[in-house]
């Protein structure tokens, strides 16, 4: 098991004063609002694994509205967060994404929130999330296209300005559309559904925090959804 990047094990992830994660708390009730729209229909009684869920931002969401939560991340303190903030529906795992120790088919969905950027292996992140999916479960993603545009937002200025902390990201690791779509095809997964995320810039600079809106371009970063048809 590898170490947990400083940058994200920390305890504050829900706290309004907390300026690091306060992008990463705004981008979530966009992403949410993606994944009732995609998956309509109750959430009460469906299992949902986060991988690399952090502090909680997608989960605790999730099993306010019923649903069974595993979390699963390396970062101890992220989760001690995430635990705090939700005691019922929810089960946390301190264990690397590319080694679940949970069984093959156990999840109606799983979440890959803002991770592929963040790994060594994505390909063995996203295998993960194919074997954990029950046939006919689905498997959704966020990441950041590897372009000029996304260095000029990403980084230069989400960086640059402070609303998302320094070293966050490396653009060398953001994962192009036309690859994540190979690595799915490779562990079995069929894409459902995609969308662009592009920066709402006049409201992010007003908020200084991170605003999101969909988007036909995929050129910054995208979310998309893969079903698991065996």
């Amino acid at each position: 098991m590898t170490a947990a990047p400083p940058l994200f094990d920390r305890d504050d992830w829900w706290d309004p004063a907390c300026r690091a994660f306060a992008s990463l708390r705004s981008v979530s009730v966009f992403r949410l609002d993606l994944l009732r729209r995609w998956l309509p229909g109750p959430w009460r009684g469906r299992t949902v694994v986060d991988l690399g869920c952090g502090g909680g931002l997608l989960a605790v969401p999730l099993a306010e509205h019923g649903a069974r939560v595993v979390g699963v991340d390396l970062a101890r303190r992220a989760l001690a967060a995430a635990r705090r903030r939700q005691r019922t529906g929810f089960l946390l795992l301190q264990a690397d994404l590319a080694a679940v120790p949970m069984a093959p088919g156990c999840a109606d969905v799983v979440l890959l929130a803002d991770v592929l950027e963040h790994v060594p292996d994505p390909g063995a992140a996203l295998a993960e999330g194919a074997r954990l999916t029950r046939p006919g479960g689905h498997v959704f993603v966020n990441t950041i296209d590897r372009t000029l545009r996304s260095r000029l937002f990403a980084i230069g200025l989400g960086e640059g300005l402070g609303l998302i902390p320094r070293g966050t990201h490396r653009w060398r690791d953001f994962v192009r559309p036309a690859e994540l779509d190979e690595m799915a095809r490779a562990v079995g997964l069929v894409r459902t559904a995609r969308t662009g995320e592009a920066p709402r810039l006049w409201r992010t600079l007003r908020a200084r925090r991170v605003e999101l809106r969909e988007s036909r371009s995929l050129a910054v970063g995208y979310a998309a959804l893969f079903q698991n048809p065996r």
